[in-house]
This record gives structure tokens, C-alpha cells and sequence, in this order.
């Protein structure tokens, strides 16, 4: 009963905050190395300052945001050694938790398995088709399941929760990638080859399929991250020119 109660509770005023501020990151609202002015952001989401500090400072242990002594608060900025760190990190991690999610494999899995990828199929499909770039969103959250529901079933919460948290840092990078190109690399194809391996429990080649596709991601930030945030801005207001709503 406590537990019903508890998922099902208003989340707090620091939460909403930190849950906003977080979407605004990771969707280049919030751009790489923008100050965060904590008098202008508490007045626009009408909480306190400690209400508005503590929500920077969970944003802190998330690695999205950074502090500096004396300049106060600041979106994490991106770099090519960053994401190539990051990717390091994620092969280790996403390595491990398939292993163990496909040794785990039954029919409960298989179906949402089965689900996620037809979800995820649907929206690259339509993003070949349509120049629609608000599909962008979507796509990054269908992927996000995919991937998810590819390792849950590993059985360690701690290994599943820093897989998570290291995709969620990839997806400020991948955003920049897919944006410029879409039409050079096939992920479909890539989505394809790791469902059918992992369907088929082939692990080793899961594993190598899903290791493949982290190192085509660092190749592409590696030609399309811009290299300042001036440039970043340029590509940023591009973008939002494309698409107005997105």
C-alpha cells in the first residue's frame, strides 16, 4: 500500500524543476556552456533559491551540469574526448548487461523485445521517408526503450541504472550526429542486425553488433561536433529554423 502510494505521489517542486531543466539539456534548449542564472531561473519557474539550488546540484551528481567557484552554475559542455570516454564507458557496460540479459532470455522479454523494435522500426521508417525532423524526438525515445529492453532483463539494477544514465549523456551528442547525418549511415539496418541476433540468441554476435554501433556513433560526433560553442549556436539556430515547434 505504501508503495502504491508513493508511485503514484505528485512529484516535488524540486523534482519538477530538475526533471525540466534536465529535458532542456539534453534537447539543446539549454545550450553547452550556457550559464544557469539561478535568480532568472527560480523567478521563471516561481520556487525559491534553495528550492532552484538543490535542483542544480542533483543536476551536478546527474554530470549534466557543472559548478564553477565563484561563477555559480553551467550546462556541461561537449567534447570529442568526452564522448569518446563516454563511448568507452558505454561498450563496458551495455557489453555487460546484454550478456547477462540474453543468458536471462524468455518469453515475457522476447515480446517487449519484439514491441520496442517495431515501435522503433515504425519511426525510422518514416523518418526515411519524411524530412519531418520533429520525428527526431520520438525516434530518440524509441531508441532509448529499445536499447533498454534490449539489457533489462540482465537482473542487476545497478549495472541497468549506469547503462541508462551513460545513454542519456549519449543522446546530447547523437542529437548533433543526426542531425547532419541521416542520410549517410544506415541505422535501421544496425537496429535490424542487433534485434535478429539478440532474438536468436546469438550473444557474441549481439555483443559485437551493439559494439559496432557505438563506434559508428563516435565517428559520426567526430565529423559533425562542432568545435565551439559559436559554431554550436550556428547549428543550433539552423536547426530551429528547420523546425520552428521542435
Amino acid at each position: 500500500m505504501d508503495s502504491e502510494n508513493q508511485s503514484t505521489s505528485k512529484p516535488t517542486a524540486i523534482e519538477t524543476v530538475q526533471a525540466e531543466l534536465k529535458r532542456r539539456i539534453l534537447c539543446f534548449d539549454l545550450a553547452p556552456g550556457e550559464r544557469l542564472h539561478v535568480d532568472n531561473l527560480r523567478r521563471e519557474f516561481d520556487v525559491s533559491t534553495a528550492t532552484m539550488r538543490e535542483a542544480l546540484s542533483r543536476l551536478l551528481t546527474d554530470n549534466l551540469v557543472v559548478s564553477e567557484r565563484q561563477r555559480g552554475f553551467f550546462v556541461r559542455g561537449l567534447s570529442l574526448e568526452d564522448f569518446r570516454s563516454l563511448s568507452e564507458a558505454r561498450k563496458i557496460a551495455e557489453v555487460g548487461a546484454v550478456r547477462g540479459s540474453l543468458a536471462n532470455r524468455d518469453d515475457q522479454w522476447e515480446a517487449e523485445l519484439f514491441a520496442a523494435y517495431h515501435l522503433l522500426k515504425l519511426v525510422e521508417d518514416r523518418m526515411l521517408s519524411d524530412n519531418d525532423m520533429q520525428l527526431v524526438n520520438e525516434w530518440h525515445k524509441r531508441n532509448s526503450r529499445f536499447h533498454d529492453c534490449l539489457a533489462r532483463n540482465c537482473h542487476n539494477n545497478w549495472l541497468i541504472d549506469f547503462r541508462r544514465q551513460l545513454h542519456e549523456h549519449s543522446i546530447r551528442y547523437l542529437r548533433l550526429a543526426l542531425r547532419n547525418n541521416r542520410k549517410h549511415r544506415d541505422v535501421r539496418k544496425e537496429h535490424a542486425a542487433i534485434f535478429e541476433s539478440a532474438i536468436n540468441g546469438d550473444v557474441e554476435a549481439c555483443v559485437r553488433l551493439v559494439e559496432q554501433h557505438i563506434e559508428c556513433s563516435v565517428a559520426d560526433v567526430e565529423a559533425y561536433l562542432p568545435k565551439s560553442l559559436n559554431d554550436f549556436a550556428l547549428a543550433d539556430a539552423s536547426s530551429r529554423e528547420e523546425t520552428p515547434s521542435e
